[in-house]
């Protein structure tokens, strides 16, 4: 039996850690500190208004180290969740990123090593209020490796979300993947927050539109130059998702806004500067999106 943990009980973490423990709740564990658990376990959990009474771990018992752990946090929150989930990597263990961005994979290589590292990115419209998250679509889970290393061990996972009835694609050009969710994250995460729509304003917007191809522009222009075969296709591919997920649903960094949380504009329009300048392409429209979100952030 495979035991996969969870570390960020997010709108993301609690709604893949539901769908595994509906399929075997066994199997299921988070990590927290002593504090979340006993707020965890007082509070519980909701997931689309069900109860969900996860198994909560605050350290490793008899060496049984998980086959999997999926590592669902913020970006700002990275090195504090690599100290908080080190006691729980065993030899074996995999994490699974399922970070927003295109930079968490490296940061954890650097810590556990490449063969421990799965690359992968997660699409979903799911709301998180308190201690309650609500979806209307599972979404889909696209992972993969940079090598080929332990690759029967992403064959297992492939399975297991497969009997779990967890959409997921096994792909063999990850990067590409993780660009095109990176391109949905720098567009459509960041307008929203600055534009405070939900994702219904895609479907009829036009000015939007506008605005969407001139900061996609600037994605595919810094992806190609890293090495990134990401087009027009990818462009087409966004737009049609985020004119079919709940019309009501709202990003993640709008999410922040609403709760004045900081978000991760740092990973989206500031990693597009950073390679921008890098690789000497011109990115105005990050620049002064960058610059706008933080202005709004100041305000907290």
């Amino acid at each position: 039996m495979k035991s996969i943990y969870f570390l960020g009980l997010g709108a993301l973490g609690a709604k893949y850690a539901a769908s595994f423990y509906e399929y075997n709740p066994e199997i299921v564990s988070v990590i927290v500190d002593e504090e979340r658990k006993n707020r965890y376990e007082k509070s519980q959990i909701f997931v689309n208004d069900k109860a969900y009474d996860f198994n909560y771990v605050t350290k490793i018992e008899e060496n049984n180290y998980p086959d999997y752990i999926f590592l669902v946090v913020k970006s700002s929150h990275l090195q504090q969740a690599i100290e908080d989930m080190r006691p729980f990597v065993g030899e074996n263990t995999m994490i699974v990123s399922l970070m927003n961005g295109i930079s968490s994979e490296r940061v954890l290589a650097d810590h556990f090593g490449w063969d421990r590292v799965v690359n992968a990115v997660a699409y979903m419209d799911a709301v998180k209020v308190d201690n309650r998250v609500t979806f209307s679509s599972i979404g889909k889970i696209i992972f993969g490796k940079m090598d080929s290393i332990n690759h029967d061990k992403l064959v297992d996972l492939h399975e297991l979300m497969n009997v779990a009835e967890i959409p997921n694609q096994l792909s063999d050009d990850i990067q590409k993947a993780q660009w095109a969710k990176y391109l949905v994250n720098v567009v459509g995460n960041q307008l929203t927050f600055l534009l405070e729509f939900p994702y219904g304003q895609f479907r009829t917007n036009q000015h939007l539109e506008v605005l969407m191809d001139m900061i996609s522009n600037e994605v595919l222009a810094v992806g190609n130059a890293h090495g990134v075969a990401i087009g027009q296709e990818e462009v087409d591919r966004m737009k049609s998702t985020m004119k079919i997920v709940d019309e009501f649903g709202k990003t993640s960094m709008l999410q922040d806004r609403e709760a004045k949380r900081y978000s991760e504009v740092d990973e989206f329009a500031g990693e597009i500067i950073s390679l921008g300048k890098q690789y000497n392409i011109p990115t105005p429209y990050n620049e002064f999106i960058y610059n706008m979100v933080k202005s709004i952030e100041e305000t907290y």
